[in-house]
């Protein structure tokens, strides 16, 4: 019970930590659309031309397929906490 006590507000100051708000949302976008004009800009694509468009648009196809492969990893990655793997996927079942 003690260590429930202490357990359960860091938690919660965890879960609250996790959260952000749409301004921090829209300043990370503002940040990364920076770095990438940035990056466009350094491989010698001029500003408002087809060609920075489409490094623009590659560089957050790049961004978007190691999400999802970040994503697919963590999901297929056994929980230490579940030690048979995914529920229903067990030797049990």
């Amino acid at each position: 019970m003690k260590h429930l006590k202490t357990l359960l507000p860091a938690l919660f100051l965890l879960a609250l930590a996790a959260c952000v708000s749409p301004e921090e949302q829209a300043a990370a976008a503002a940040a990364q659309r920076q770095a990438d004009e940035a990056e466009c800009s350094l491989l010698g694509f001029q500003p408002k031309t087809e060609a920075f468009a489409n490094c623009m648009l590659k560089l957050q196809e790049i961004r978007a397929t190691e999400d999802n492969t970040d994503q697919l990893r963590r999901a297929n990655t056994p929980s230490p906490f579940w030690p048979y793997g995914r529920p229903g996927y067990g030797p049990y079942w």
